[in-house]
């Protein structure tokens, strides 16, 4: 979703994001969920002191944003894709259908794959997750 129609969306008639706001705007924009402790830093660096943030420092928030995910933009593409509903985790399900549709050697092993990913025994998937997977970490 393009950065503005998201902060229109998600302000509800506001004219600024709040912290949940902004989460869910920010996963309409990139397809993935940012840890709260990391969007408490950008609210505090975009909007010192205000209620929330502005739709100019949203738009100035996803722009460095974008920047800082060029270095992580493989990583990112590859999540994403197998994200395929955006919502910013990977479940075993979702792994499995995903690899079951594109990729049948995959398929097989997709349980092994899922658990060797999710080192926090979660149940779950996140963009960290994967790139520590993907750095053989």
């Amino acid at each position: 979703m393009e950065p503005a129609a998201a902060f229109v969306a998600f302000a509800n008639g506001k004219e600024h994001l709040n912290l949940d706001d902004l989460s869910c705007a920010l996963i309409a924009v990139f397809g993935f969920k940012l840890k709260k402790r990391h969007l408490r830093g950008l609210l505090a660096r975009h909007a010192p002191g205000a209620p929330g943030l502005g739709l100019a420092a949203f738009l100035a928030l996803v722009g460095e944003q974008r920047r800082e995910l060029g270095a992580r933009d493989r990583a990112f593409r590859l999540f994403a894709a197998l994200d395929t509903s955006s919502r910013g985790f990977l479940d075993l399900a979702g792994f499995r259908d995903v690899c079951a549709t594109t990729c049948a050697p995959a398929a097989a092993r997709a349980g092994e794959i899922f658990f060797e990913m999710d080192k926090s025994k979660s149940g779950t998937v996140t963009l960290t997750d994967f790139e520590a997977y993907l750095a053989g970490v």
